[in-house]
């Protein structure tokens, strides 16, 4: 006969405690699969492949931000209905603008959204182009020539203003 204070095996698959140490890998193998899927998915572009041709072009841009600095460029920029820009150049600086000037718009986290516009000289300080900005957001700002570089910040669409100025701090 069998004695009360004995009780006979139960089947591990009524163990509540067994099915939670299965569930905890089970539930880390789920979730890294989750996580490989959006990381394929959702590239964003963010990683130069060329580091060293990257780094060598460092020097290049300081120079040209140094220029900036040392002829005493700075412009404002603003964006009208229809994207219309517009660049002015501080008047009491002693510069006159090529008739054409490259600005560069980055988008600070989609690559696929950056644009490049040609801008025409309108006016002896003043230079407009036409370009309508294909999302919201932060977008990075880089009015360039071969010799001088002016940067800023907009926040499109909350700021349709910025003023661009170089990028160089002399110590």
């Amino acid at each position: 006969m069998m004695d009360s204070s004995e009780t006979a095996p139960r089947n591990w698959k009524r163990e509540p405690m067994v099915w939670l140490l299965i569930a905890i890998p089970f539930s880390a193998v789920i979730m890294g699969v989750v996580i490989i899927t959006l990381a394929v998915q959702s590239f964003s572009g963010l990683v130069v492949d060329d580091y060293y041709k990257k780094g060598k072009e460092i020097n290049r841009v300081l120079a040209r931000d140094q220029l900036a600095y040392e002829l005493g460029l700075a412009a404002g920029l603003s964006l009208e209905a229809g994207g219309k820009f517009e660049i002015r150049f501080a008047p009491e600086v002693q510069f006159i603008p090529g008739d054409t000037i490259e600005l560069k718009l980055i988008h600070a986290t989609m690559p696929g959204l950056d644009q490049k516009l040609d801008l025409r000289k309108s006016d002896t300080h003043l230079l407009r182009g036409q370009l309508e900005l294909p999302g919201e957001g932060r977008w990075n700002l880089f009015l360039q020539t071969e010799d001088w570089r002016l940067t800023g910040s907009l926040q499109y669409p909350d700021q349709m203003s910025v003023d661009l100025l170089p990028n160089y701090f002399p110590e």
